[in-house]
């Protein structure tokens, strides 16, 4: 594709996952000055390579397919790459500032510890975890077969200055904005406005209904076996081929199939986690020149 032809995001939202990343994605796809591909993480950025299978499925294998992804864009005041992995990779930043120097970044942060046990909920109900204790001392240094489950380094994700300050470097204070789950919970319309003054579109143009709901919550299916079929008769290729995302959507979020629940917390675990996090969380406390105690909400 010939460069004056390519059309590159403006604006990249890099993670962290399980920090309201899904409501992010809904609300900003939903505004009419916002463009976003209709795969949800192109993940083109990363250094970190996608087993043949998921290129050009569930990521943007090559820079031609990144590129159709695009197509349609033109003409919209912000263009958009979600990329939840971005933020973990330690190359993702550079890569991106190469391309798009001037691009605006988003960064939604929550209570690490919080996360990671959402995050590790999130797994274990598909029955395909290791026991807590063993998930969390994953560690990606040692752990080097499948570098592409970095979204399994549940306790690694949650170190957070590292990754910010990465951005930061790389583009700039100004560039870079960083925002809070535990805000988005008490006032998710206020959040989600700084967002788009950050990315350079009218906040009075979202859908205040949709900003107030909750999107991919935490949950466990009612019927287990059934829920276990569902999945292996039907791949998550298949579901977003067969159903409108409305439908996966309802799905995802109807009390029939699923009860919503926090994961249950151990007490080892959780002493573990507070301390890698608590002198993480004060150079990020430095770095940022604020206080955080958000960020340490469930502690």
């Amino acid at each position: 594709m010939s460069e004056e032809l390519k059309i590159w995001p403006n604006f990249f939202a890099v993670g962290a996952a399980k920090c309201g990343t899904t409501s992010l994605w809904v609300n900003l796809r939903k505004h009419p000055q916002i463009f976003l591909p209709k795969l949800r993480e192109p993940s083109y950025f990363m250094s970190i390579q996608p087993p043949p299978e998921m290129r050009n499925t569930s990521c943007a294998g090559d820079l031609d397919a990144y590129q159709r992804l695009y197509q349609g864009a033109l003409g919209f005041k912000a263009i958009g790459d979600p990329s939840l992995g971005y933020l973990w990779d330690v190359n993702a930043a550079r890569a991106i500032h190469e391309v798009c120097p001037r691009a605006r970044i988003v960064i939604l942060l929550r209570d690490p510890v919080e996360r990671a046990y959402s995050h590790y909920h999130f797994f274990a109900v598909l029955g395909r975890e290791l026991p807590i204790w063993e998930a969390m001392h994953r560690n990606s240094s040692v752990n080097t077969e499948n570098k592409w489950n970095f979204h399994q380094y549940y306790a690694e994700i949650g170190l957070y200055h590292e990754q910010v300050l990465r951005y930061i470097e790389t583009f700039g204070r100004e560039q870079v904005g960083i925002y809070l789950f535990e805000d988005m919970q008490k006032d998710a319309w206020s959040v989600m406005s700084a967002i788009c003054r950050h990315i350079g579109v009218d906040p009075a143009l979202l859908d205040e209904k949709e900003v107030r709901r909750v999107h991919n919550a935490g949950r466990i299916p009612r019927v287990r076996w059934l829920y276990d079929g569902a999945r292996r008769a039907f791949s998550n290729r298949l579901r977003r081929k067969l159903l409108p995302e409305s439908v996966q959507e309802w799905i995802r979020s109807s009390r029939m199939f699923y009860r919503h629940a926090k994961p249950p917390r151990d007490e080892r675990t959780t002493k573990y986690l507070k301390s890698i996090y608590e002198p993480d969380l004060r150079r990020l406390e430095d770095l940022l020149g604020r206080k955080l105690p958000e960020l340490r909400s469930t502690w």
